[in-house]
């Protein structure tokens, strides 16, 4: 049986090669043999290696002149040492020791323990000098900086090296039977939404089996809230709604607990399941269909289409930092977005609206997506609606709206997402 720390160096080593952390942990032989307690640690130690992935890189260019030997898994064992040391507060010597050990199967203790014990000797100097901004990678800090400006980036570097909170939206009758805060030992931040410490189990949360919640990060609750209210006053059971790229369904939740007609689409076979396996636990209905979005019939119209596209996730850097140690191919995806754009304009009715949505922080993703979107369609404009929302991200010049995970930073912050609400006119 592997060691937790062993276990996190492979599964670290498998997101470096390509893998997203949940099929580099899957995949992981070794990891569902741990108890539950310990996978929690392999999680811990996994993700804030990747958090602080700029920041280790840096620090062990200050120690290491030549190639690692065995560098496929050696380089592994001594990231998640360092973070151990230095950003998990770990004890030194049972870390050291035990990194060491692991070591000696590759011939490289000596060099193991001389590295780290250099670096227990200088921690404080380290910890001062090697600043959070070097955990961002220069793709999307170029694109934060220009988008946002040089202090914007400060914070949100800050932010997405501490760990997430998980939120909790809970459907609307069964929000006023109970403190939720107090059920959750959490806060009630935003309408429906309750923030509770990150839980490595969900299915161990109080009333999970109930189906009288579900877990949607504050960020992608604001698109439903922003279509409530542009159909505050009228009857919700005719206004139809199709929820572009709808699985995991948070948003489809909240739609169908509002009281829309919804209709959810969705490609990928595999998410359909996991779709389809939530309403039933949340005792939710709705027609799922799987099929591109792209190809999806154009006869029937709809009221509002919501899109949820394809992006490069870089609003989601604190939650995924994957993203952060493997860069997107962007124009792939530019086009893809640019197309779904154009097919939902064929879809709406007249005096209807499309609501984008990506959780990224690349103005060419959002703002400029949308603004070149609208120079080449006479029959659509865009309407600020965002006022309510003052307190958790910033409305654009362009009467855009963006959070980023340093909004909201008192509270433990927020995902990165873009949101524009676009409406046709209704006299074409």
């Amino acid at each position: 049986m592997l060691d937790s720390r062993e276990i996190s160096a492979k599964v670290l080593f498998n997101v470096f090669s390509g893998k997203s952390i949940d099929d580099a942990i899957s995949s992981n032989t070794h990891y569902s043999k741990l108890t539950q307690r310990d996978k929690s640690l392999v999680s811990l130690i996994v993700l804030n290696s990747l958090r602080r992935n700029g920041q280790i890189e840096a620090i062990m260019s200050n120690f290491i002149k030549r190639p690692i030997k065995d560098s496929k898994f050696i380089k592994y064992l001594l990231k998640v040492s360092i973070v151990q040391l230095l950003y998990l507060d770990f004890p030194e010597y049972s870390t050291v020791h035990t990194a060491v050990e692991i070591s000696k199967k590759y011939k490289s203790e000596k060099f193991m323990n001389a590295i780290l014990r250099n670096i227990c000797r200088q921690k404080k100097d380290l910890l001062k000098k090697t600043p959070q901004t070097l955990n961002i990678p220069l793709w999307i800090k170029k694109n934060i900086k220009g988008f946002l400006g040089e202090t914007e980036f400060l914070n949100i570097a800050t932010q997405i090296s501490r760990e997430p909170f998980l939120d909790i939206n809970i459907k609307k009758d069964s929000f006023k039977e109970r403190r939720w805060g107090s059920v959750f030992k959490g806060k009630n931040i935003f309408e429906n939404v309750v923030r509770v410490k990150n839980h490595s189990n969900i299915t161990k949360l109080p009333f999970y089996k109930d189906g009288v919640w579900w877990v949607q990060g504050l960020s992608a609750t604001l698109p439903v809230f922003l279509i409530n209210k542009i159909f505050a006053n009228k009857n919700k059971d005719n206004i139809s709604i199709l929820d572009v790229g709808s699985a995991p369904g948070g948003k489809a939740f909240q739609l169908l607990d509002l009281g829309f007609k919804v209709k959810s689409i969705e490609i990928s076979k595999r998410r359909i399941e996991i779709l389809k396996s939530n309403f039933e636990r949340l005792k939710f209905k709705s027609e799922i269909i799987n099929c591109d979005f792209l190809n999806f019939d154009e006869r029937e119209k709809f009221d509002c289409i919501l899109i949820d596209a394809p992006c490069s996730g870089s609003g989601l850097m604190q939650k995924k930092p994957e993203i952060l140690v493997t860069e997107k191919k962007i124009d792939p995806l530019l086009r893809k977005q640019k197309n779904m754009l154009k097919k939902a304009s064929k879809l709406v009715k007249a005096g209807g609206c499309i609501i984008y949505a990506v959780c990224s922080l690349l103005r060419n993703e959002g703002e400029g997506q949308i603004l070149k979107f609208i120079n080449n369609e006479n029959n659509f404009y865009l309407k600020s609606i965002f006022s309510d929302l003052n307190n958790l991200g910033v409305t654009l010049k362009s009467k855009t709206f963006i959070t980023t995970p340093a909004h909201l930073s008192e509270k433990g912050g927020m995902d990165g997402f873009f949101i524009a609400c676009i409406f046709k006119n209704d006299k074409l």
